[in-house]
């Protein structure tokens, strides 16, 4: 089982989120999958809620920068 890399989500991943280079940056549960897809198929569009959700998906900023280190 792999674990949703939401921020302190505890939960099993089933999504996975793919960049436009084809490399995977999150892997997520039911309900933080559906918090991603409602934040970009909003009609009110909110870039702060994006931001935040992409972030969150990420493990937080902190495993962002890890991860951009190792790059």
């Amino acid at each position: 089982m792999s674990k949703c890399t939401w921020k302190n989500c505890q939960n099993e991943g089933k999504y996975p989120q793919i960049a436009k280079n084809s490399e995977q940056w999150a892997f997520l549960c039911d309900e933080h999958d559906k918090e991603i897809e409602d934040g970009i198929l909003s009609p009110r569009f909110n870039p702060k809620r994006i931001l935040r959700n992409w972030v969150l998906a990420s493990g937080g900023a902190k495993e962002m920068i890890k991860r951009k280190k190792n790059d």
